[in-house]
């Protein structure tokens, strides 16, 4: 393909405006370290072949007069925002040079990095962008990307979450002009490979270009663009939807006002809530009685919005944002409970479980609900899920259940009966406690919980450390054996040596290691690692090392005391007295 006036390339339409801004209903810097190398692989290859490469499309919304070279990107901003971040690295690896001049016989010498500059600001003034992301990523391009090395800002290690993609961006892609330029080794090599990838990536990366006129235009070809296959996440398409219908009748200053307030709430819900796309199916599985999958969402935010009459279209868009977000502080509140108080220890074991849950809590914590019932309902909750995931049962009917149960407190109906729902959920569903521990004593999460909940159990004050990934989940005895584990697993008796597998796998062989121990130890003979057991801050731990062996008949049978744990912990009815630890329980066994 040939660059021509339907397809130009890159440079060509850049060099057409001097501004290119990304709206702010837009989603932000999306792309993955997956769709960055292939977008690297392609430049290459086409720096290789001296083909052209067709880069996609580029929806751009003129702003006020012609003369004035402005446009919105409607459709191209992950592309566009890539490049950018692309000739800027490739203009800051040239300035690292010893030179990047590119000196021609009887022909104007090539400065690489003034090359670069052409494509990244307008003018000569070297601090205006021809190119600019939305608000949430803006500063970080200002500061971080377009000034040269010597007065870019370090990219923030922290930040709100909607950057993050955009900051390992910019990281990623420097690294890969780095390894790159690695392969050549004369500065006048690099200066030239810079140079190649520069002129590759501006003249030969060609796109299809599609003009629009208005916001309104602008607005529904955005809504459309997700049944053209292009990846838009239901989030995005919702806030183009409100933006939509709330603009109808107002002139373009009132709907850019419009939508710059729809913005600023917008960054304030996803700030609140982490996953946005989560959150909003969440929320309207809570709040409605249509069962909405992800392709749904929309679907059901357009019905929930829409009426033939226009004012009546906007008044339930403004009820529609507003419950919106009232719930995002909701769901913010179960994603940031404390796991040192009663109910949030139970929404912390849940967290780390599942994720329906949520949709219950939003319609209990926005229920009239006194604390008291609150707290009940939400360790019945804990009890449901737990023993839900362990028996394998359908995740989409328990997320049914949780739709009917937020029915129910939003018609305002006796929280009694929520209460009497879930104990019944609890006894109709089916676990054989003992034979998952033995059979599926490994399945990481769970069983992590299940150790967790019982260290707790023990020593309520003990446990500080939040249930996360950070947490080792130890086999006692190791996965791999060896020939001192064999000995001493079965004392010696080499008949029972088969069973060294299976036995292992038991959640009685398990426990918990905090990041602050050696996970080192694995295959370390049991008196080596309980010095390390007795350094954790876990009680379940702790307690190991008062035991003089390992063997079989301690797997066996703290197989039987975590089930009997289990049975205290997540019952019907809330445990009355407190569990013994395993050496008390084992010693009392003999």
């Amino acid at each position: 393909m040939e660059s021509n006036a339907n397809t130009p390339s890159l440079l060509t339409v850049m060099s057409e405006y001097n501004s290119l801004v990304v709206d702010d209903y837009q989603r932000t810097y999306a792309w993955e370290s997956e769709q960055i190398d292939e977008f690297f692989s392609d430049l290459k290859e086409s720096a290789l072949t001296g083909e052209s490469h067709f880069f996609g499309t580029l929806i751009l919304q003129a702003s006020g007069a012609r003369e004035a070279k402005e446009a919105s990107v409607v459709d191209g901003q992950q592309r566009l925002t890539t490049t950018y971040i692309t000739v800027a690295a490739i203009r800051d690896a040239a300035l690292s040079l010893p030179s990047d001049v590119i000196e021609k016989e009887d022909e104007i010498s090539i400065k690489v990095s003034d090359e670069a500059w052409k494509f990244l600001i307008p003018g000569t003034k070297k601090s205006v962008a021809r190119f600019t992301s939305n608000k949430f990523l803006r500063e970080i391009l200002m500061d971080c990307v377009l000034p040269i090395p010597a007065s870019q800002k370090d990219i923030p290690e922290r930040d709100v979450r909607l950057t993050l993609k955009f900051r390992k961006a910019i990281k990623h892609i420097r690294s890969l002009v780095r390894e790159d330029l690695d392969k050549f080794e004369t500065f006048e090599a690099k200066r030239d490979r810079l140079f190649l990838l520069l002129e590759t990536l501006t003249k030969k990366f060609l796109v299809l270009r599609v003009s629009t006129e208005t916001l309104d235009e602008s607005l529904e070809i955005f809504l459309t663009l997700n049944n053209r296959g292009l990846p838009l996440g239901p989030s995005d398409l919702v806030r183009g939807e409100i933006m939509s219908t709330k603009s109808v009748g107002l002139d373009q200053r009132e709907q850019q006002k419009l939508h710059g307030k729809i913005f600023d709430e917008w960054r304030a819900i996803a700030d609140a809530v982490e996953e946005p796309e989560v959150f909003i199916r969440h929320f309207l599985v809570a709040t409605g009685k249509s069962k909405v999958t992800k392709k749904k969402v929309v679907d059901n935010v357009v019905n929930r919005i829409k009426n033939s009459d226009g004012e009546r279209s906007k008044a339930l868009a403004d009820e529609f944002w507003s419950d919106l977000i009232d719930g995002s502080q909701t769901y913010s509140r179960i994603l940031n409970a404390s796991h040192e108080s009663e109910l949030g220890y139970y929404i912390h074991i849940l967290e780390n479980l599942q994720r329906g849950h949520r949709i219950f809590l939003l319609g209990l914590f926005r229920s009239h609900a006194t604390e008291a019932e609150t707290l009940e309902l939400t360790r019945l909750l804990n009890v449901l899920c737990m023993r839900y995931n362990m028996s394998g049962q359908n995740a989409q009917k328990l997320e049914d259940f949780f739709q009917d149960l937020c029915t129910h407190m939003r018609d305002n109906k006796p929280i009694k009966d929520v209460e009497t729902k879930l104990r019944e959920k609890i006894e109709a569903t089916p676990l054989e406690v003992l034979r998952y521990l033995r059979t599926s004593g490994e399945h990481i999460t769970t069983s992590r919980a299940i150790m967790h909940g019982i260290s707790r159990a023990l020593a309520p004050q003990a446990v500080k450390l939040k249930l996360d990934k950070g947490i080792h989940l130890e086999h006692i005895a190791p996965q791999t054996e060896t020939d001192g584990w064999l000995e001493d697993l079965f004392s010696g008796n080499k008949d029972l040596f088969r069973e060294y597998d299976r036995l292992v796998k038991e959640a009685g062989n398990l426990t918990l290691l905090d990041p602050t121990i050696n996970v080192g130890i694995g295959q370390d003979s049991f008196l080596d690692k309980k010095k390390q057991y007795k350094k954790s801050v876990f009680y379940i731990t702790t307690n190991l090392s008062d035991l003089q062996a390992w063997r079989q008949e301690h797997i066996e049978a703290r197989t039987e005391w975590v089930a009997e744990c289990f049975d205290a912990i997540w019952a019907l009815d809330k445990q009355k007295e407190k569990i013994a630890d395993f050496d008390e329980w084992f010693r009392r066994l003999r």
